[in-house]
């Protein structure tokens, strides 16, 4: 077994470096809003949440080796959960626990539901068919989101009130921050469980996992579930920050976006995502702003996919990957000294 490979198995432990890193991260996040103005707020706050996104995805992807291209449904079902429930009863605490309940209920059931028939496949046809089905539901729950404009008014997106304790900026920093760490903490204790161990043994080869007596369907479908749920209620805190809500969120460009947080951060590390999520979104905000430096940043896509191919090119393992890919350099060259 590989030096890297070893690294890669204990980076669920935490070093007194590494712990104290952490700690100075977590001050310093705390102290942001009181050196930036309420733009830069709003951006982080719109990192923390969308972190747990990625995150979610990360479970399908890194650590069960799913691909789910309806991914964004879960997420936009959440926003639209929250926002219809508050436009139609009222902007209350009460009305939020209920969206939560809704949203978690209603995760659950379209992942096992998708579930059934995406993971009926194994091998590469598998991974295929996963995809296109996952695909087709994501389409179905768009274009019904589409068709009942009565409700989610269709693609020009619909606003609503949020509760009053959630509508100061600042404090909505703050409870982003707090979601992220809780959501983050709880992500790491399920993929270091003895289910999070299976569904690793699954990604890395299914059909040996069968062979030792594991229903790899069932550990799927319980990956499926827990980060449709993870990902609806990053969809619920992301209505409580925009107050909006439009059928973009529920379309594959939204999946897609959840993927390049985690490939940028590094897929199968869980914290990739959060990086990923901090330098896309950084990277897009800036590259936007300097549509008024010259014309030509106005195609600021085409900047950002150069960026993401060198990202791709020189660092395919992402950003935690390079990392831990050093650390594995640095030990192999120790033990030849």
């Amino acid at each position: 077994m590989s030096v890297l490979t070893n690294i890669l198995q204990k980076k669920s432990t935490i070093s007194p470096l590494q712990a104290a890193g952490l700690f100075i991260l977590l001050a310093a996040l705390l102290i942001v809003p009181t050196f930036s103005g309420m733009t830069t707020v709003t951006l982080f706050s719109r990192i923390f949440i969308l972190a747990i996104f990625g995150m979610s995805y990360d479970i399908l992807r890194g650590y069960t080796g799913i691909i789910n291209l309806g991914h964004a449904l879960f997420f936009g079902g959440g926003t639209y959960i929250a926002g219809i429930l508050f436009n139609r009863i009222g902007p209350t605490l009460d009305v939020l626990l209920l969206a939560i309940v809704i949203a978690l209920a209603f995760s659950a059931v379209i992942a096992y539901v998708m579930g059934q028939f995406a993971f009926r496949g194994t091998g590469f046809s598998g991974v295929i068919a996963c995809a296109m089905i996952t695909l087709a539901f994501g389409e179905i729950v768009r274009h019904t989101a589409e068709t009942f404009r009565e409700f989610t008014q269709g693609a020009d997106g619909l606003t609503f009130r949020i509760p009053e304790i959630f509508q100061d900026r600042l404090m909505m920093y703050y409870y982003a921050l707090l979601f992220m760490i809780i959501m983050t903490i709880i992500l790491r204790q399920f993929v270091n469980s003895p289910t999070g161990r299976v569904l690793q043994a699954v990604r890395d080869n299914e059909q040996r996992a069968r062979f030792l007596g594991y229903d790899t369907k069932k550990y799927k479908l319980i990956a499926l579930v827990v980060a449709g749920m993870a990902s609806a209620l990053a969809g619920i805190m992301f209505a409580l920050l925009t107050r909006f809500a439009n059928t973009e969120l529920l379309t594959v460009q939204s999946t897609l976006n959840a993927l390049l947080y985690t490939i940028v951060g590094g897929t199968g590390t869980l914290y990739g995502a959060i990086i990923g999520t901090g330098f896309v979104q950084l990277a897009q905000n800036y590259l936007l702003e300097l549509r008024g430096v010259h014309e030509i940043f106005s195609r600021w896509l085409i900047f950002f996919g150069a960026i993401y191919v060198l990202v791709v090119l020189y660092m395919p393992r992402g950003v935690i990957g390079a990392y831990y890919q050093l650390l594995a350099s640095r030990q192999k060259r120790r033990k030849t000294e």
